[in-house]
């Protein structure tokens, strides 16, 4: 029943769609977009009647969408890094701001940083 729900629910997001490019096409650009009405339809259709013709095309979108989502996750995250973190490690070391303290002092007694709060029974109780 799943597999026949999963169907109809990709069969009919794909006609309202189609049926929204055919709005766009004729709202916004004044083109009649009869074949995307057709298509929408012709989704409709097979959704409601016969979900499980529509098992082969939901395979083959399932496939193409991750690996769209592979390629946008990398794409993301590579631009998000460069753009950002990288920018701003530059910056930080440009005006040399060294949060983690990582350099080495030779006249330092420790390197621990003291901490405020002190260590009891209360706090073993709820470290997390």
């Amino acid at each position: 029943m799943a597999v026949r729900q999963t169907n109809r629910a990709f069969g009919l997001t794909f006609a309202a769609v189609f049926a929204v490019i055919a709005a766009v096409g004729w709202l916004v650009f004044d083109a009649r977009l009869i074949w995307a009405l057709e298509v929408s339809a012709v989704f409709a259709v097979v959704a409601l009647a016969a979900p499980l013709v529509l098992l082969p095309l939901n395979r083959l979108w399932a496939v193409l969408a991750g690996g769209l989502g592979h390629v946008n996750n990398h794409l993301i995250l590579g631009l998000f890094f460069y753009g950002f973190v990288t920018p701003a490690g530059l910056l930080m070391r440009l005006i040399g701001k060294d949060p983690m303290t990582r350099g080495i002092d030779p006249a330092a007694a420790s390197y621990l940083t003291p901490v405020g709060r002190k260590a009891g029974a209360e706090t073993y109780r709820d470290l997390f």
